[in-house]
C-alpha cells in the first residue's frame, strides 16, 4: 500500500485513494476518487469540504446500491438501512 504523509490537497485537486494510506494529511476542496481497489486509510487527517468520485468497480457497486434502494416498496430501503447501520461492517 502506498503511503502519503503530511500533504495538503486543495483547489479541487483530484486525489486517487485506491491502495493508499494517508497520514497527517489535509483535504480541503478536493475530490477523492475511489475505483474499487484496496480501501484507502486515513490516519490523523483533516477532511473538510470534499467530494467523492467513484469509478470502475466502485461506481458499479454504488449504482447497484442505488437501484436496490430505489425499488418499489420498503424491501430495498430496509436492506440499505440495515447495510449501513452504525457498527455493521461486512467483510469476507
Amino acid at each position: 500500500m502506498k503511503e502519503v504523509r503530511g500533504e495538503t490537497f486543495t483547489g479541487k485537486a483530484t486525489v486517487e485513494t485506491d491502495d493508499t494510506r494517508f497520514v497527517d494529511c489535509r483535504f480541503e476542496s478536493a475530490v477523492l476518487r475511489y475505483a474499487g481497489g484496496e480501501h484507502p486509510a486515513f490516519e490523523n487527517c483533516g477532511i473538510g469540504e470534499v467530494g467523492w468520485y467513484f469509478a470502475d468497480a466502485a461506481l458499479r457497486t454504488v449504482q447497484l446500491l442505488q437501484q436496490i434502494r430505489n425499488t418499489p416498496g420498503d424491501t430495498g430501503s430496509a436492506f440499505i438501512d440495515d447495510l449501513f447501520r452504525p457498527g455493521n461492517y461486512i467483510g469476507e
